[in-house]
């Protein structure tokens, strides 16, 4: 049986199918099909850097909310919206993408992105320590447990994951909702890495979105 790997043209040992790179100011990308998913009509994409960004990680993943990033291994990875984004010196990849135009937008924000940090490196403080998003287990032990439902999910373990994912907030959870300060230790996990808690989570202060 072939092993997954890139898809490639008939005769090429060496080139992606279909795959036309695509040049910006500053990058290039191109939509990746995989071997084991051939009937899939969802691309991975890669994205090449035309200058390195190494130096630039631990100021990156100061600023990339819920990214897992151990400072000296050269990469950060962060669940964005449905997509693995992935992160080292000269190359960015995501997974997942639906066509060009998402590939676009997301190459272009992550992009502006590096720009943005580039501009303003004396203002960020860099993570020069093991930094990592909370798992599913994390966020499943602080919960009620109560599989009520109230969420829209069948399980807690459900909305967890979810959670994880980003495909929801944890203000989503009713109990959570009514008693914050029981769930503070959770809530402040949470903002640490990005994700949005309840307004009433922190008195005074704007939700982290």
């Amino acid at each position: 049986m072939k092993p997954c790997g890139v898809k490639r043209a008939e005769g090429d040992t060496g080139g992606v199918m279909d795959s036309r790179l695509h040049r910006r100011e500053g990058y290039t990308f191109q939509l990746v099909n995989i071997d084991c998913m051939r009937q899939s009509t969802r691309f991975n994409v890669i994205m090449e850097l035309d200058e390195s960004i190494e130096e630039l990680l631990p100021y990156l993943a100061a600023v990339l909310p819920g990214c897992t990033y151990i400072h000296g291994s050269g990469v950060i990875s962060v669940m964005d919206d449905g997509h693995i984004a992935g992160i080292t010196g000269r190359r960015i990849t995501f997974t997942d993408v639906g066509d060009e135009n998402e590939a676009e937008a997301l190459c272009r924000r992550y992009f502006e992105t590096i720009q943005e940090v580039t501009s303003r490196k004396d203002t960020v403080a860099p993570v020069f320590e093991k930094r990592q998003d909370l798992t599913v287990l994390e966020i499943f032990r602080a919960l009620p447990a109560t599989n009520c439902g109230g969420c829209g999910y069948s399980t807690c373990m459900a909305f967890a994951a979810g959670v994880f994912r980003r495909e929801t907030t944890i203000e989503r959870c009713p109990p959570l909702a009514e008693n914050p300060r029981r769930y503070a230790a959770l809530f402040h996990k949470l903002a640490l890495n990005g994700h949005r808690i309840p307004e009433s989570a922190h008195p005074g202060r704007e939700t982290l979105r």
